[in-house]
């Protein structure tokens, strides 16, 4: 199988919630990634993207300390990765940090206003800290 096929098949997997399934999957691609002809830039974009795919994996997986060290890595290389921003969002809503979602929320928002996983987890924050859905201190600011 080739890169994409198998990105199909790990999104493929991840949606039909066979979240080990769809890590087993991505844990194949390393190798993949590094015999493709890509740019430097490109190869990086690519990773974000996986790397998100497996901390949104390990959230299905209520893995939530190896959730944060993809969205952390995914970070490291693109600090304005809105999906490692959201992930983080959900990871802290899950722990009941709100304040911290709220947070990780509004970057994720800020880096992509189209991120409808920022904006739904944003409002469902909000909501628990009993502020308007569209609240964004970023955008107060």
């Amino acid at each position: 199988m080739n890169m994409n096929q198998l990105v199909d098949s790990a999104y493929d997997s991840f949606n039909s919630k066979r979240y080990n399934e769809s890590l087993e999957v991505l844990s194949n691609l390393d190798e993949v990634l590094e015999a493709e002809k890509l740019s430097k830039k490109e190869k990086e974009a690519i990773l974000v993207s996986l790397l998100n795919l497996k901390g949104f994996n390990y959230l299905g997986l209520n893995s939530l300390e190896k959730a944060t060290d993809m969205y952390a890595g995914a970070l490291e290389i693109n600090p304005n990765s809105s999906q490692a921003c959201a992930g983080l969002g959900e990871v802290f809503h899950m722990q009941y940090k709100e304040e911290e979602s709220k947070t990780m929320f509004e970057w994720a928002i800020k880096n992509n206003p189209g991120n409808l996983f920022a904006v739904s987890g944003l409002a469902k924050v909000n909501r628990d800290l009993g502020l308007e859905e569209n609240h964004n201190n970023l955008v107060l600011n």
